[in-house]
């Protein structure tokens, strides 16, 4: 069996910081792979890790998605609008997802309805197809190129703005969205329950879905978005395992482990650290065992960032005596 694990977060998205955030951590099976595989450093955003294993870039999510949803996907043009909270300081506008705050199908179904009378006119259309994904239909094409929410979430969105034939034109219409929002009496409730406000949205996933060439058999995610993806490129789909004792033996797989990236991408250091010793013993350790036994023919690890890297491992390499254990803290 072969198996990949993306890692998100895995490696801190802020290289400068990262050897004083992982000081202290005692990892010596994740250390033990490090040292002993073949480890190419590697940085890069988590969507070119994606593009890069499905061979094609993850655009036109937003297709699939309404199709998902029962919408009329062959209608017009779409774009992902996944409300966000958008933090602006002095010299950055930094994002956050739907996954630090609550929000229910009413209160998305209100906001959309909001959104649609001011917009009705641009030929835009929004569709509250979950209480945490929004959809947008529009009748032209949108002729641009959007960030990923993956890139974007903890970043600063000013460094994602929309891009190519009619970027400024969508730039212009987002800021648009963004004062709408604002000034949404919705809001004032959200904040008087001590709630973020939905002050933006985050627009991707335009264009058509790509010929993607499937990594593996099966795709092991909590990431719906990615779910879409593998199921268009032919793939198996299910939850990932909470440790690697869950995972059935049988064909290779993909599995994305993503409880370390709302972390990393909000650099809470303290949650970070908190959790690596539980992946440490749920999953490291026990990868390191299989990979001694022969039951795992090869494993890949993928952490993106600016301190990202791509680690290959045989069964063989473990016998690799001469080579020391990397700690974490080496990789910046």
């Amino acid at each position: 069996m072969k198996l990949t694990l993306i890692l998100p977060g895995l490696a801190w998205l802020d290289a400068y910081d990262g050897a004083d955030v992982c000081k202290g951590l005692a990892l010596p099976a994740l250390q033990t792979l490090l040292g002993r595989g073949r480890l190419i450093r590697r940085e890069a955003a988590l969507g070119a890790c994606l593009t890069d294993l499905w061979q094609a870039p993850p655009s036109g999510l937003a297709r699939l998605a309404a199709s998902e949803a029962g919408l009329p996907a062959d209608d017009g043009h779409w774009l992902l609008a996944d409300p966000a909270h958008l933090r602006v300081e002095r010299d950055r506008a930094l994002l956050a997802d739907v996954g630090v705050m609550t929000l229910g199908q009413e209160e998305a179904d209100a906001f959309c309805l909001t959104l649609n009378r001011h917009f009705a006119a641009d030929g835009l259309r929004f569709h509250p197809a979950w209480p945490g994904r929004w959809l947008l239909q529009t009748e032209t094409e949108p002729d641009a190129r959007f960030s990923p929410l993956w890139d974007a979430v903890g970043d600063d969105a000013h460094t994602h703005r929309p891009q190519g034939g009619r970027g400024l034109d969508w730039d212009r219409l987002l800021n648009e969205m963004q004062m709408l929002l604002y000034a949404s009496p919705l809001n004032d409730q959200r904040e008087a329950r001590g709630e973020l406000a939905v002050n933006s949205l985050w627009l991707w996933g335009e264009g058509e879905p790509a010929d993607w060439q499937a990594p593996a058999a099966r795709l092991l995610a909590d990431d719906e978005a990615l779910s879409w993806l593998a199921r268009r490129s032919g793939m198996a789909c299910d939850a990932a395992p909470y440790a690697f004792d869950g995972l059935a033996p049988g064909e290779d797989c993909l599995i994305v482990l993503d409880s370390l990236q709302a972390a990393a991408q909000y650099r809470d250091a303290w949650g970070w650290r908190e959790t690596l010793p539980r992946l440490e013993r749920d999953w490291f350790q026990p990868l390191l065992s299989a990979l001694k036994a022969g039951q795992i023919e090869q494993l890949t690890l993928i952490a993106h960032g600016t301190a990202g890297f791509e680690l290959r491992l045989k069964p063989g390499d473990l016998w690799k005596f001469w080579k020391r254990p990397l700690a974490l803290a080496a990789l910046y």
